[in-house]
């Protein structure tokens, strides 16, 4: 399928949009005002990142191994999401509260300090391309999850079955032009956040 027809898709999809945001903005919360509840998660998944980002900064040619890092860590994940969706959609709704939790408690601790501006400003640049496409990718893997589920109710009777193949087809073939919109929005984020962010964060 074309480009052109995944944005058609798109319009069927927006109860999922919804969902996959809410999901997302959700964790956001939890991690802003219940980050001691998931104190230690939290801690483990932001001293990771610490870590990779000092061994990456230590590297010759840092910034060119940040981008290709931020690039291939974000396009596999996100492309892995949409078909781990096929256990009914549970891994893309924790992988949206796990990154929103993220998001939350680095803007707890950023407030507590004061510089909140300071995470805005190294969040947003890139933030407003790789967010979305993050959304779209867990969306997508939900409805994989959705037609993994009915499809599973479905497999009692022929025509059941007959449906079931028909939805199961139709989305495979999205994936394809979806795979491709997300590596080149990823893409796009990796360079702002690799080579533009660092410049606005030292304004």
């Amino acid at each position: 399928m074309s480009i052109h027809a995944l944005f058609r898709h798109f319009k069927e999809m927006h109860n999922y949009f919804i969902a996959a945001t809410l999901v997302f903005v959700c964790g956001i919360v939890l991690g802003y005002g219940y980050s001691d509840r998931f104190d230690n998660i939290l801690q483990s998944q932001v001293e990771g990142l610490r870590d990779l980002a000092k061994a990456i900064s230590e590297k010759d040619h840092s910034m060119l191994w940040l981008f290709g890092f931020i690039f291939l860590n974000n396009a596999i994940k996100s492309v892995l999401i949409v078909y781990a969706g096929v256990f009914f959609g549970i891994l893309p709704i924790g992988f949206l509260l796990i990154n929103g939790m993220v998001i939350g408690y680095l803007a707890e601790l950023q407030t507590e300090a004061g510089q909140l501006a300071f995470l805005l400003k190294g969040l947003i640049p890139h933030g407003v391309i790789e967010i979305p496409a993050i959304i779209i990718a867990c969306a997508y893997g939900i409805k994989f999850g959705s037609i993994m589920g009915k499809g599973t109710l479905r497999l009692v009777n022929a025509r059941g079955r007959q449906s079931f193949a028909a939805d199961l087809e139709r989305f495979m073939k999205l994936t394809v032009p979806l795979i491709g919109l997300l590596v080149v929005s990823l893409l796009a984020a990796a360079i702002i956040e690799s080579f533009v962010t660092p410049w606005v964060i030292r304004l």
